[in-house]
């Protein structure tokens, strides 16, 4: 959401937020009794968009973004924000041409589109020509009133809209998607898109967020096999209401699993994190067989007490190093054996139900 809002605040501040475009297309048929149907079928939806997209408006306009929103009553809508190639908005009477909706969505007074000027006109009369072709009904463009930031936050909440009103057929579905050329110059022929300057990824998917997850299910899943019997359900009452915090500050100092059964951008992920770990540990203590303070296979409950105990837990260790348990590499290598004997069987669970599977080896 956060990375849509920022790609429309870019074209605003790029084209300028006179030539910024607010198009809500309606996908729908005439029935036998001549009445509009929405159309409820979003893999039809799909295939008419992706139509109108490769036909018209990537030709259209230089750049955009579209979410696909369901109603309540089960009909699909496209919202799209676009760049047109020249100004819209200039000399228009918003509270004349778009006046308030009442209860039923309907304006509440006849709108006077007197003062829209004719790029504007233009777009209408495109639209009213060109959407019924493709299967579309109701379209309407609208300039931009306030700062593209605005408009971004404002179509963002159609995700949410979307969500709350999803059907089971539309599980895995995309609700956004980018198109065009994302610069400030017209693309040549026989050169490639340039693809929006901010990751159109959700925060949830984007490497970062599912290294954290990987790192909370494997403490989860070590705790859980020394005993602790956590669950979604339960993980506040055992850990406490701050147990993401704990395990965002244990984090730095744990070496975690990575291994060929995460695909290749996790397990990237996971080991750049054992990487700054280890970088971590050399630039405190020096070169030593360890490498890290804890492994994740050494973890207990007593380390997400908070942070005054792990604080006390760190000065163990560094006060073990000093009096020689590290220095002469003993201990050292028999933590480590005794740590690998965990890491090279932790199986790739979901962290909450099923038990870690261990076998010695």
């Amino acid at each position: 959401m956060e990375a849509w809002t920022r790609n429309i605040k870019w074209m605003a501040e790029t084209f300028g937020a006179e030539r910024l475009g607010f198009l809500t297309l309606t996908v729908g048929d005439l029935d036998c009794g001549g009445r509009y149907r929405n159309l409820r079928d979003r893999k039809e939806a799909q295939r008419r968009i992706h139509s109108l997209m490769a036909g018209v408006i990537a030709e259209r306009y230089q750049c955009g973004g579209t979410i696909t929103e369901r109603h309540q009553n089960g009909g699909i809508h496209f919202h799209l924000a676009v760049v047109c190639k020249s100004d819209i908005r200039s000399q228009i009477d918003f509270e004349a041409c778009f006046p308030p909706k009442d209860s039923r969505g309907k304006y509440s007074r006849p709108p006077d589109y007197s003062t829209a000027n004719r790029a504007l006109r233009e777009e209408w009369a495109f639209w009213r020509r060109t959407a019924k072709l493709y299967g579309f009904g109701r379209c309407q463009m609208q300039p931009v009133k306030s700062t593209g930031e605005a408009v971004g936050r404002y179509l963002a909440g159609y995700m949410m809209k979307d969500h709350g009103a999803r059907l089971p057929e539309d599980k895995g579905a995309r609700c956004v998607r980018m198109f065009g050329h994302w610069h400030k110059e017209a693309r040549k022929p026989g050169e490639r898109a340039i693809k929006p300057p901010f990751n159109s990824r959700m925060g949830w998917n984007t490497i970062p967020a599912r290294v954290w997850r990987e790192i909370v299910k494997q403490v989860v899943i070590v705790l859980n096999y020394k005993g602790a019997k956590i669950t979604e359900q339960n993980i506040k009452d055992i850990v406490g209401p701050k147990w993401a915090w704990r395990i965002g500050k244990l984090a730095p100092f744990v070496w975690f699993v990575d291994d060929k059964w995460q695909d290749p951008e996790l397990r990237d992920g996971v080991l750049m994190h054992n990487l700054e770990v280890a970088a971590a540990h050399r630039a405190a203590f020096g070169e030593t067989a360890r490498g890290c303070w804890w492994h994740v296979t050494e973890l207990t409950l007593e380390h997400l007490r908070g942070w005054t105990v792990l604080q006390k837990m760190l000065a163990e260790v560094q006060g073990d190093f000093w009096n020689g348990g590290e220095r002469n590499g003993n201990v050292a290598n028999h933590k480590r054996r005794e740590s690998r004997r965990v890491h090279d069987q932790v199986c790739a669970t979901d962290g909450w139900e099923r038990p870690v599977v261990l076998v010695e080896t």
